[in-house]
């Protein structure tokens, strides 16, 4: 099989991906990949991670199953190819704890994290950036469950993480946005509504103002500030959230639904 990262589909599938089109990044990720094969047949590395990334479309649209079985097969195909610890191999290890645990099944999630934590750290170290991203997947498995066991994981991964890859990497973005939910659960509102409002920068700054991600952290920060008593923000903001949405990504959108329901959150 011709190796999908020579397809200009897969380089658009990409790009649209980091767009936060993820209705188009599927298409094309679709058009070239279709189903994983089924019995002894290995496909090359390229067209593993090619699966890996085409997982993370079908997450940002809510099809979690579907997006399950293409990691669980990359996964697998990785684990053959180049071996339990290669970085692509606890990379996608760490993606699939996080998709599971948005299916809420939250102890294979925390499994999963701490696996892939525990082979980063012994084949590389902490400041691997495969460390780094599985150090956040644990975080985010625990703060399922333990928030209060969470905060410090994700505090410790957050600086990690900048002093390493720097601030201007995404997964800095992704653990402070994390961090800010953590916060909120909780209660430590002052915080979160702090860090909420850098996240919403930061996004707003490299991936713009419509894009899901940045909508996704100012739906949060009207979570905080609803928890914080004050309503009419949280409302106001919360519609703001749902007009951009809906014109941006329309009105079926998995997202726009989300925010809808947070709307009515706010609400109650």
């Amino acid at each position: 099989m011709t190796a999908p990262t020579t397809d200009a589909s897969v380089r658009q599938a990409r790009q649209a991906l980091r767009e936060g089109d993820f209705a188009a990044s599927v298409r094309l990720y679709a058009r070239v990949l279709g189903r994983p094969p089924t019995g002894p047949d290995t496909e090359d590395a390229d067209t593993l991670q090619a699966r890996a990334d085409y997982a993370l479309a079908l997450n940002g649209l809510a099809r979690h199953t579907r997006a399950e079985v293409q990691l669980q097969h990359a996964l697998e195909g990785q684990k053959s190819l180049l071996g339990p610890d290669h970085p692509a191999t606890l990379t996608t290890m760490a993606r699939l704890a996080d998709n599971v645990g948005e299916q809420r099944r939250c102890a294979q999630a925390y499994e999963l994290a701490r696996t892939a934590v525990n082979h980063a750290l012994r084949a590389f170290g902490a400041d691997h950036p495969a460390a780094l991203t599985a150090r956040l997947s644990l975080g985010r498995a625990l703060s399922l469950t333990r928030p209060y066991e969470a905060e410090p994981v994700v505090r410790a991964a957050l600086r990690d993480i900048d002093r390493v890859l720097g601030p201007g990497h995404c997964d800095s973005w992704s653990a402070r946005h994390l961090l800010a939910g953590i916060l909120r659960t909780v209660g430590r509102l002052a915080e979160a509504e702090t860090v909420a409002r850098e996240v919403i920068a930061v996004r707003q700054r490299h991936q713009g103002a419509e894009h899901p991600d940045t909508l996704r952290a100012q739906a949060d920060l009207a979570l905080v500030l609803s928890a914080a008593g004050r309503t009419g923000q949280a409302r106001a903001l919360m519609q703001t959230v749902v007009d951009v949405s809906t014109a941006a990504l329309g009105e079926e959108h998995p997202c726009t639904s989300r925010f809808r329901a947070d709307r009515e959150a706010v609400a109650g």
